[in-house]
């Protein structure tokens, strides 16, 4: 006779694995936290006129900008497998849009600061005026894919 806990496996990485729309909930955070770090570490560097928190806040951005199209992939699965493709309108369609749009800028971002670093250049206003804007948009969707999951409610 087999032991009973012998028989129950503690953890179905098939079932983890699968499950409907389970990794977007878990993915999404990467590139927020690493957006967010980025955005503090720039600041930071300014302020203390660091260019070691400057590097730090450019590979943050570089991990947010390489962990986007994950968070998108795993949306778009959460959307077809949870939401079984519900039609794109109300608070979906407004999360999709607002989850383009701050990929699309974490992107931007990436581009311009890749750019200024290349020249040894630091940010200017003008990079942290669309860092504001990203961190906005970020909140926003976060706000609406909360009330999607039912998380938060409207």
């Amino acid at each position: 006779m087999k032991p009973f806990l012998a028989s129950v496996n503690p953890f179905d990485l098939k079932a983890a694995l699968l499950a409907g729309h389970a990794q977007h909930p878990v993915i999404i955070h990467f590139p927020i936290a690493l957006f967010i770090a980025s955005a503090v570490f720039e600041v930071l560097a300014v302020w203390r006129k660091q260019p070691v928190l400057a590097s730090v806040a450019y590979y943050n951005l570089v991990g947010a900008a390489l962990t986007v199209p994950l968070a998108i992939a795993t949306g778009l699965g959460a959307w077809q497998w949870q939401l079984e493709g519900a039609a794109l309108k109300g608070n979906l369609l407004l999360h999709m849009i607002c989850a383009l749009t701050s990929a699309s800028l974490i992107f931007f971002l990436y581009w311009m600061r890749s750019r200024l670093r290349a020249k040894g250049d630091p940010p200017r206003i003008a990079y942290f005026a669309v860092t504001l804007l990203a961190l906005m948009v970020i909140t926003l969707t976060g706000h609406l894919g909360g009330i999607l999951s039912g998380v938060e409610t409207p």
